[in-house]
């Protein structure tokens, strides 16, 4: 009998797996707003930036995003590629729930 269990590397490149983090719009955006407080900590030139609201958007592939943002509310000067770089890596990481 198979091991279903026993995976093979073209297997797994034909069906990859990405665990990602279950919340809600409320949680992914106080999730933002702590790591934009983490930034502002390290750098005082981002206060004043604020979170993002997540949308959800139809996911088109098994592993992309099912959530975006709209637009960066209160967006302090010097803030927007830091804000992408942190909304690009916090959608590679949750999954957007109502």
């Amino acid at each position: 009998m198979p091991d279903s269990l026993l995976f093979t590397t073209s297997a797994m490149a034909e069906h990859p797996v990405t665990l990602k983090k279950r919340a809600t719009a409320d949680e992914i955006q106080a999730d933002l707003q702590g790591r934009i407080e983490r930034m502002i900590a390290r750098d005082a030139k981002y206060a004043g930036c604020a979170a993002p609201t997540p949308k959800p958007i139809a996911s088109r592939s098994g592993g992309a995003a099912n959530w975006t943002v709209t637009g960066f509310p209160n967006l302090a000067p010097g803030c927007y590629t830091a804000l992408v770089q942190i909304v690009d890596q916090a959608r590679q990481e949750y999954e957007l729930v109502s």
